[in-house]
């Protein structure tokens, strides 16, 4: 079990190629306190590899089951849930985490006491006018009962249903309901691109247009 404070990126072989290096170096430069652990599904033995040469980082793997593995739409739907509930398998439960996307950068640099002081009660980014307020991009995780309840809720349509994309959006939009995880700003996963921001989301070149997507774009470039 992992008992150092940080990241957990849960993602396929091809993002984390073409995006979780990038958010891991860029961890790396303004966070070095922080332990980051990717969960790939399908990983090669070269991701695994690479994990393992690196300082503060660890990997963990899971084949796509063969009832998701039918086309790219059933294996997202597998992958963006599933990995919710894999990090109950690898932290403890009173660590703190954050649970990123792989299209993402660190941009400015994160103290470990910051860190703690924005994970006392774990929390969830929202965007009011969206279907589904809950932005899944991150989702902090502190020492108490919000990342068991989540598991439950998606183990529920696992077991039960079959998952569809944004399963996880809509669960976590019922915890808000509920007040069993709160609300938190766009500061580790802003798709604003704000200066004072730790975390930017590439999910911003589609929604904020050219100029907003070529700051994301550069502000990668140090990192790869």
């Amino acid at each position: 079990m992992i008992d150092t404070p940080g990241f957990f990126c849960g993602c396929d072989t091809i993002y984390f190629n073409q995006l979780g290096k990038t958010l891991y170096a860029s961890i790396r430069e303004y966070a070095p306190w922080a332990h980051m652990h990717f969960h790939i599904f399908d990983a090669t033995q070269q991701d695994i590899e690479w994990c393992n040469q690196r300082i503060q980082c660890s990997i963990s793997q899971e084949v796509t089951p063969v009832e998701y593995n039918q086309n790219i739409e059933e294996k997202k739907a597998y992958w963006s849930n599933m990995r919710w509930v894999r990090v109950l398998e690898h932290y403890s439960d009173n660590t703190p985490v954050i649970d990123i996307d792989a299209d993402c950068v660190m941009v400015n640099p994160l103290s470990r006491e910051q860190f703690l002081q924005d994970l006392q009660r774990s929390w969830v980014p929202t965007a009011p006018k969206r279907d589904q307020r809950s932005l899944a991009s991150a989702v902090g995780f502190a020492p108490d009962n919000a990342r068991h309840r989540f598991a439950e809720l998606l183990l529920d349509i696992k077991h039960n249903k079959r998952f569809q994309w944004a399963d996880d959006q809509r669960m976590l939009d019922i915890m808000l309901d509920a007040n069993e995880i709160k609300e938190m700003d766009l500061r580790y996963t802003d798709y604003k691109f704000k200066d004072s921001s730790y975390i930017w989301t590439g999910k911003g070149e589609r929604k904020n247009g050219l100029k907003k997507g070529r700051m994301f774009i550069e502000a990668s470039k140090k990192f790869q």
